[in-house]
């Protein structure tokens, strides 16, 4: 979690009805929202319990193909307010068309937040994860998980434009994620390429909580949302394996875009997203992507939702 109480800032801004912020990943005065398709680039103490995710894909032959529902979840502590540890699944499965249903592997990471610029709410971070083959369900399941570790390194960036003197584009924000996901098996038993895959995301989030806060005073309604415009893409590099003619190229990049919303509270956050397949190999239809995110440094802020080896940190920035 990046915390910094930007006090020159808030002091000169349009404080308009706020309020006491502690939560969440904040640089300077800008709210970095745990988006639904990449990972927000601070350090955090949250749980996000459930995320949800609903997709229709697509056979080569132009049929529909399976229908996907998943409920995952992922806990995240910080170590130092710089650097932190999670732990999260993308949880239980259920398929239909055919019908089938499994759990996905575990995962955990490691991340480090290296870079911090509150006055120009930049921030730079790094991270490696651990998806750890054989803690989903068995071989023998209907859907079983990667029997096969993945370990990937990771890049993340974002940056408000709060210091920008256009009111209009103070309200703006982006921020991007770069992985290099890298299987510790190259070949299964029966033949098949498990791909080297470079996945790649990005979003555009316009806060009227910022606005609100210190641009314009906006309806109550309003206040605490920050609606979003983000995607992620996957394009297998390496180790692809020989193609089939019935089925997709092995060399397709997938992914999704679509537009998004963002409610802050005190204690927790909702987003909602519609994901649409950028293509057949990606999908056949709109699916949808929803988070519960529980901000624990809120919740308890001297003890569960502190870092480990920190004291208890102050109130960030006001809303």
């Amino acid at each position: 979690m990046i915390r910094y109480f930007h006090r020159a800032l808030a002091a000169t801004a349009l404080l308009l009805a706020t309020s006491p912020l502690y939560a969440h990943t904040i640089v300077g005065n800008r709210v970095f929202p745990a988006t639904l398709t990449i990972d927000d680039p601070g350090v955090n103490d949250e749980l996000a319990l459930p995320t949800f995710s609903y997709l229709q894909s697509a056979n080569p032959d132009g049929s529909l193909g399976p229908v996907s529902y998943s409920l995952g979840w992922e806990y995240a502590k910080t170590i130092t307010p710089d650097f932190g540890l999670s732990i999260g699944s993308d949880g239980y499965t259920w398929q239909r068309n055919p019908k089938a249903e499994g759990w996905s592997n575990i995962e955990t990471e490691a991340k480090f937040a290296f870079f911090q610029d509150p006055a120009h709410e930049f921030i730079m971070s790094a991270a490696v994860s651990a998806e750890i083959g054989n803690t989903g369900s068995s071989q023998s399941a209907s859907l079983p998980s990667d029997p096969f570790s993945t370990i990937t390194p990771k890049f993340f960036i974002g940056r408000g434009f709060g210091d920008v003197s256009a009111d209009w584009v103070r309200p703006f924000a982006v921020t991007g994620e770069v992985d290099y996901s890298i299987p510790t098996v190259t070949i299964n038993s029966d033949g098949s390429y498990n791909p080297t895959v470079l996945t790649y995301g990005a979003s555009l989030q316009y806060s009227l909580l910022y606005e609100n806060s210190f641009v314009h005073q906006l309806p109550d309604v309003f206040n605490r949302l920050i609606p979003a415009f983000e995607g992620i893409f996957s394009t297998p590099v390496a180790n692809l394996g020989p193609a089939d003619p019935d089925d997709f190229s092995t060399r397709d990049t997938t992914g999704v875009v679509g537009p998004s919303l963002y409610y802050i509270g005190q204690y927790f956050e909702i987003g909602v997203m519609a994901q649409i397949p950028i293509n057949r190999a990606s999908g056949s239809h709109v699916g949808a992507l929803a988070v519960l995110d529980i901000f624990l440094d809120d919740v308890a802020p001297t003890s569960l939702g502190k870092p480990l080896f920190s004291a208890p940190l102050s109130p960030l920035a006001h809303y």
